[in-house]
């Protein structure tokens, strides 16, 4: 079924709404309602469970059962929602045992508001005991009513998994049993490293990636404890913070949750570059559905607001990159939040109208049926970012500061002392901005992401300066040898990700084409190297450039649905390419533009993305 879901926090909704706000969801078009199930919400003495009154998680998942919907749990045990702790029980946080340990041995805190707490290590074999009590007693709950005899049809794996974002390199975990699993992965019975070091640089950056892999490792503990609760049958899920692509091995998290892992974005209109990007990171890289979790729907008190129209551009500028499942956060309006569809007392907001008309139309659409022609794959390689991560003078502060800092196409990685992250992500950059300007489409492929999302395309661009990560230098040569056009450059790796040399590895993927190492710093002329990769489309924006166009067929190769972005900061009319006979109805509005002689004027404010359902006469 289609995911365009909603968040209620059930026992921060009065019981006596609870109906209410639930046929009211439905009858916009939501089609799973979704909620944490906080711990200490629930936890009123240790191993001791509170289900009553507006806590009665049972009687809330009947309401949805009732009102038609289904159900999404999100039973951590991280959680965040603005909870104290971010919803752990007081006595998990304190436990000397549980705490995560920061390079100088202290615990690692954590200074949220309302109030700063000590995070906890997943790697604690006390804590996982810990959760799998906590998640025993959510099954008692939950397990009589999975669907099909229940609502409940998926469950997310944790939350935000990132290391509570302090994600610097040496920040932590060196909790004793994170520093048993390093030595025990690495095989090197010294201890982790606890700062960069030139002469230690491929420790360092192993050190990174290990991180990674410990996370994961958690996820699956958490999923085998959900399995021993007799929720084994339900659907899995997980999510990442806001932030950029290379910060998180997305493939690697999907593998271990055994579902997809999306990507939460908040963010305003004047983000739009930044919230394409993680749509189609998610498009080129998942093996499932592309998924937005939570799709920021108002916003905390202690943040900067976004206004309806933010709101409303960044969903359709998800949309446009090809995201097809989402859940606005919030539905229902609730302490320490701000807005949403709903008010807090079950009543639609201004927000909803946008919300109906749009969720009409993707059903109408068959939005999920749909796909974005994609020809190109654009590779996100990370054996430069975790040197860039491993060497930055910013450590331990996480690098979203940096990302905030505004320093340049290098975005944090301009601060690394390893001077290929910065210049690896300025390429990157530049190849995607490249591909837009040749209005060549394409999706952004994780370099861990299987041979297939590879082969999906038939052009492969893979930014390479010095070193490559061994496994994709061979999966590059695979997807040579099966036909598709690899580009490299500017560089020829000649060094694995640890700064080994490639050695038998080393040879060239077959037709391998080349940027030019002056291309950084011409768009132009990278933009007309790489729109040979692609044959012209039928759809295509004449004028002015830096506009958008997105195109989404049915399977039978009908062309459906259009989306014009226009990131810029000045309102524009568009001249758009488009078959003859063809007419485009504006999706949240009642404009109809039909072309003339094969060209359609579309008129976009600044910062903004408009929709529109494609209607052809044969």
């Amino acid at each position: 079924m289609p995911l365009f879901g909603a968040a209620m926090h059930y026992w921060r909704t009065p019981r006596a709404l609870w109906r209410r706000a639930l046929d009211e969801l439905a009858g916009l078009g939501v089609t799973v309602v979704e909620s944490y199930v906080p711990w200490s919400v629930h936890e009123r003495a240790a191993g001791t469970y509170d289900w009553r009154g507006d806590r009665d998680l049972g009687a809330w998942l009947d309401e949805v059962h009732a009102a038609g919907l289904v159900a999404a749990l999100r039973p951590g045990p991280h959680i965040n929602a603005e909870l104290t702790c971010f919803g752990f029980p007081d006595r998990i946080v304190r436990d000397p045992d549980i705490q995560a340990r920061a390079a100088h041995g202290g615990p690692v805190w954590l200074p949220a508001p309302p109030r700063a707490f000590p995070v906890p290590s997943y790697a604690s074999a006390r804590f996982h005991d810990e959760v799998a009590g906590w998640f025993r007693a959510v099954g008692e709950v939950v397990a009589p009513r999975q669907w099909p005899d229940g609502p409940v049809v998926a469950l997310q794996v944790d939350n935000e998994p990132q290391m509570f974002f302090r994600s610097g390199a040496f920040d932590h975990d060196y909790h004793p049993d994170a520093l048993a699993a390093w030595r025990a992965a690495s095989g090197d019975d010294d201890d982790a490293p606890r700062a960069w070091s030139p002469e230690n640089a491929a420790t360092c950056a192993r050190w990174v990636r290990w991180k990674d892999e410990h996370l994961a490792d958690a996820l699956t503990r958490f999923g085998a404890a959900l399995d021993r609760a007799g929720l084994d049958g339900l659907a899995r899920f997980g999510n990442l913070p806001p932030g950029e692509p290379w910060f998180t091995d997305l493939p690697r998290l999907e593998r271990a949750v055994g579902g997809p892992v999306g990507i939460d974005v908040y963010a305003g209109a004047g983000a739009l570059a930044k919230v394409r990007r993680r749509a189609l990171h998610l498009v080129g890289s998942t093996a499932h559905l592309p998924l937005v979790p939570e799709l920021g729907c108002g916003f905390v008190p202690y943040a900067p607001p976004f206004s309806d129209d933010d709101q409303r551009a960044v969903t359709l500028a998800l949309l446009a990159g090809g995201v097809r499942g989402f859940s606005f956060y919030m539905g229902v309006t609730r302490d320490r939040w701000m807005g949403g569809i709903l008010d807090e007392e079950a009543r639609p907001r201004p927000t909803a109208r946008w919300v109906g008309r749009l969720l009409a139309a993707l059903a109408e659409l068959d939005w999920t049926a749909l796909r974005r022609r994609t020809r190109v794959a654009l590779v996100l390689s990370r054996a430069d970012a975790r040197h860039g991560l491993a060497s930055s003078v910013l450590d331990p502060l996480p690098p979203i500061v940096g990302e905030l800092m505004g320093l340049g196409a290098g975005g944090s990685a301009e601060l690394a002392r390893d001077p290929a992250a910065a210049l690896h992500r300025r390429w990157f950059d530049a190849a995607a901005r490249a591909l837009d300007l040749a209005q060549v489409p394409y999706a952004i492929v994780d370099e861990g992401a299987g041979l297939d999302r590879f082969l999906a395309h038939d052009a492969i661009v893979v930014p390479t300066l010095h070193r490559v990560d061994r496994a994709l230098w061979k999966r590059l040569g695979e997807a040579a040898a099966a036909k598709r056009v690899v580009v490299i450059g500017p560089q020829t790796p000649s060094f694995d990700e640890w700064g080994e040399p490639l050695g038998d590895d080393a040879a060239l993927p077959r037709r391998a084409g080349f940027m030019r190492p002056g291309s950084v710093d011409d768009l132009a002329g990278l933009a007309d190297d790489l729109a040979a990769l692609a044959p012209v489309d039928d759809w295509y924006v004449e004028r002015p450039a830096g506009i958008l166009a997105s195109v989404f067929a049915d399977p039978a190769g009908v062309v459906r649905a259009l989306f014009v972005t226009n990131p810029g900061e000045r309102a524009v009319t568009a001249r758009l390419v488009v078959p003859l006979a063809t007419s485009l109805r504006d999706a949240l509005g009642e404009e109809v533009l039909t072309e003339e002689q094969g060209v359609v004027a579309v008129a976009v404010t600044a910062g903004d993305v408009r929709m529109f359902r494609v209607f052809q006469k044969k």
